[in-house]
């Protein structure tokens, strides 16, 4: 753009808009230009320094003085030392250095004691704040075993073999004249190993029992195996809707191999044999 001339800011600003250009910074001061702060860097002026003159020369050799001048120097150093000679002024001098005492440094003032500062403003005691504690998980295995009169609920002991149990359940119900037995499905509770997931609260517990145990046709009375622990019973109770007619505390695993409670458990149930 060789021979083009900007007439004025006006112009120079709509030329650099319609190149795309929005800063810029002039390399001079244009005419008609409005200051740019932006760009006011607050470059100080340099300092002026002393004239080389004015500075005093260490070191220099001061000019030799005639006679004339050296006895007037002479004279007035001794008006200043009180007019004595030569040999009594020196004596003097080195006298009154050795006379003085070294002087000792001054005493350090002793530090003010910093004041006790005073004791914080207690605070007012803020109301105790309650705090909800989640629900206990109850943890517990179940099954049951019905027959046509009967049903047998039991806890499982998962560290034990569930044949074994199973097949001691199906003759207990035997030994009291049950032939048709079926096995309801197997209830293991927490329903989720993560604690704080809300299905695993009671009352999700107790629709669960409900729906696996209940069944359309409840039987006529109600055996429970392992569940004597008082949370238990109540979460048998609200979830079939009745109380057991029979609950004993073993589980199937302990009377496996206890004869002993073998014995007690026939004594509760034989009065549910047929023509007795």
């Amino acid at each position: 753009m060789e021979g083009f001339v900007i007439g004025n800011e006006a112009e120079r600003q709509f030329y650099l808009a319609a190149a795309g250009i929005r800063m810029w910074y002039a390399r001079e001061s244009l005419p008609g230009a409005a200051p740019s702060p932006d760009f006011d860097f607050g470059v100080e002026d340099e300092p002026q320094f002393q004239p080389a003159s004015e500075i005093p020369q260490i070191g220099r050799k001061s000019e030799p003085l005639s006679g004339d001048q050296g006895r007037e120097r002479i004279a007035q150093l001794q008006s200043l030392m009180g007019n004595k000679p030569e040999s009594v002024q020196k004596a003097d001098s080195a006298g009154q250095q050795a006379a003085d005492p070294v002087k000792a440094p001054p005493a350090t003032e002793p530090r003010s004691e910093t004041p006790e500062t005073e004791p914080e403003a207690s605070l007012p005691a803020s109301e105790p704040v309650e705090v909800q504690r989640p629900e206990p998980v109850h943890r517990v295995c179940l099954t049951a075993w019905k027959g046509s009169r009967v049903m047998l609920l039991c806890h499982i002991a998962e560290d034990a073999s569930f044949a074994l149990q199973e097949n001691l359940a199906r003759n207990i119900l035997r030994s009291i004249g049950e032939t048709g037995v079926s096995q309801c499905r197997v209830v293991r509770w927490p329903l989720f190993n993560n604690l704080k997931v809300t299905l695993n609260s009671e009352s999700d517990l107790v629709s669960v029992i409900a729906s696996a145990f209940a069944g359309d046709a409840p039987t006529e009375t109600l055996i429970t195996l392992g569940l004597g622990d008082e949370t238990q019973a109540r979460l048998i109770e609200r979830g079939l809707g009745r109380v057991p007619e029979i609950a004993f505390s073993s589980t199937l695993a302990s009377l496996a191999s206890d004869p002993s409670q073998k014995r007690l458990l026939w004594q509760s149930i034989r009065v549910l044999v047929p023509g007795r």
